[in-house]
């Protein structure tokens, strides 16, 4: 058992208990997350990322997503490609895809 555990309540609306142990750690963030920026950088509302700063000093980031959106589509996908361990695209093209993607459903994203 964890010496802490985290209760996170999501945007999605979820309460999330986390042990902040079982959790891999890095100093660097994970390709993924360099996608999840690029996403919110260019403004598309359905990823949210949160920080959650941990006892023993070290920041958790806690990533939600709005289901049925295409940036959150696309990130269950690629969240399934990153854990699977295949390599993911560069995020300009995810960025033109869910471009695309939005052109295709008859809205703008600038």
């Amino acid at each position: 058992m964890s010496n802490s555990i985290v209760f996170y309540h999501g945007r999605d609306d979820v309460i999330y208990v986390i042990e902040p142990e079982s959790v891999p750690h890095s100093d660097e963030l994970p390709p993924l997350f360099e996608i999840v920026i690029a996403m919110i950088k260019a403004g598309y509302q359905g990823v949210f990322v949160d920080e959650k700063r941990l006892t023993n000093g070290r920041v958790m980031h806690c990533l939600s997503i709005v289901e049925g959106t295409p940036e959150g589509t696309a990130l269950q996908d690629l969240m399934a490609k990153a854990n699977a361990g295949k390599p993911l695209p560069s995020v300009d093209s995810v960025l033109k895809q869910l471009k695309a993607l939005y052109e295709g459903i008859g809205e703008r994203h600038d």
